[in-house]
């Protein structure tokens, strides 16, 4: 006799279960798969970014450096434009004083500073002490003085010490900026000197304006007001 199969043991539904089963599988496979590629390029889209942050601390800096360089002809032009201004303003206090032109000014006592047999580039030629105004005048490419000139010319000085007011006028020619350059080294020179005998900065005015062709920059007014 053959034996008939009991149609409960389960193999009518054996074949689609498995079927079942092996696709939830691929499905779950390619779940995986899409997040491993997602995370893998974000990862890689993190990495770039990163990569691209360091790539631009180059630039930056060499355009900070070109700034810091820029920087310095920017600050000496707005100097040049400040101590215009304070040649102005002084010229102009001057005029409304009557200050006398240096042509009218005549000489009462005459103090050799330099002796003769000394190099013509080194310290004063000489100084001149009318009250209220000291006259200083340097030696051709002087722009400073020994210390026994120094010595003479804080005695000079004295006529101003007091002053409320001491200008530092010096005179170039029109157009030539190594006269006006040299003319500038000679008023701090005096100024310095001034400073040292314990007058205040703040009532020391420093003038360097240009004059006629003919103006001689290595001589300094010391004006005491």
């Amino acid at each position: 006799m053959s034996e008939r199969h009991s149609d409960n043991d389960g193999s009518d539904i054996f074949w689609p279960g498995y079927v079942d089963a092996v696709t939830n599988l691929v499905l779950n496979l390619l779940f995986l798969l899409t997040i491993m590629i997602i995370a893998v390029f974000m990862f890689a889209l993190e990495l770039g970014r990163a990569s691209m942050g360091g790539a631009g601390k180059k630039p930056v800096d060499t355009y900070q450096s070109d700034s810091s360089k820029a920087s310095k002809p920017i600050t000496k032009d707005t100097e040049i434009i400040e101590l215009k201004l304070e040649i102005q303003r002084l010229n102009k206090q001057l005029s409304s004083k009557g200050i006398p032109p240096l042509q009218q000014i005549r000489p009462q006592t005459t103090i050799d500073v330099a002796p003769k047999t000394q190099k013509a580039a080194a310290g004063l030629d000489r100084t001149v002490a009318n009250d209220p105004e000291v006259l200083v005048r340097f030696k051709d490419e002087a722009v400073s003085f020994s210390a026994e000139e120094q010595t003479r010319l804080l005695e000079s000085l004295k006529t101003v010490q007091k002053s409320s007011k001491v200008s530092i006028l010096v005179e170039v020619p029109a157009g030539f900026s190594e006269a006006k350059r040299m003319g500038f080294y000679r008023a701090m020179a005096v100024r310095n000197l001034l400073i040292e005998m314990k007058v205040p900065k703040e009532r020391i005015d420093v003038s360097v304006v240009e004059g006629k062709s003919s103006a001689n920059a290595s001589l300094v007014r010391v004006i005491g007001h």
